[in-house]
């Protein structure tokens, strides 16, 4: 019995140090993800042609905007140099004209699109989302296109001139 006693103090003795020996650890992981938005313009530049003749202005292209963004509420402004005309300082005359941007937008978003329709931009407009603002990896696209309308029959007519020009600056910010 005192070899039996021996071998169950030994094994005892056993246990405790591999009880004893055994430890945990944590490990916490943690992140940040930095904001990103961004825009990219395909056909930055629009020319619209006239006749000459008071008839409509005749754009040669559409503009593809790409939006990319990692927050659930964003806006993308259009803000026009010339209140949404276009001035030449040779005839010192203004060509109104107006901007439409037309997409899908964000799924699941609840959006407002102040250019939905042909507008003017005398002010500043944009395209917001208020929530679920996420976009896809790739972006959600909107197309822009320019129009002019006809002059009016008692309109004079506008001066022929190839410097004709506004620039829209479209930025992407987030609150």
């Amino acid at each position: 019995m005192e070899a039996y006693m021996k071998k169950f103090v030994i094994l005892v003795v056993a246990a405790l140090v591999a009880v004893g020996s055994a430890s945990a650890a944590s490990l916490v992981v943690n992140s940040t993800v930095t904001q990103y938005l961004n825009l990219a313009l395909t056909n930055s530049s629009i020319l619209v042609t006239f006749a000459g003749d008071g008839t409509a202005g005749t754009a040669n292209q559409t503009t593809s905007l790409t939006i990319k963004a990692n927050k659930v509420a964003w806006t993308v402004s259009f803000t026009s140099t010339n209140a949404g005309v276009l001035t030449s300082p040779t005839t010192l005359m203004s060509i109104p004209y107006y901007l439409q941007a037309t997409g899908a937008g964000v799924t699941g978003a609840t959006m407002t699109n102040a250019l939905s329709s042909p507008v003017k931009l005398a002010t500043p407009k944009s395209i917001s989302v208020a929530t679920l603002g996420k976009t896809p990896v790739n972006g959600v696209s909107y197309t822009l296109a320019v129009t002019v309308d006809a002059q009016a029959g008692t309109d004079t007519l506008w001066q022929a001139a190839t410097d004709y020009t506004d620039t829209v600056t479209i930025a992407i910010s987030a609150p």
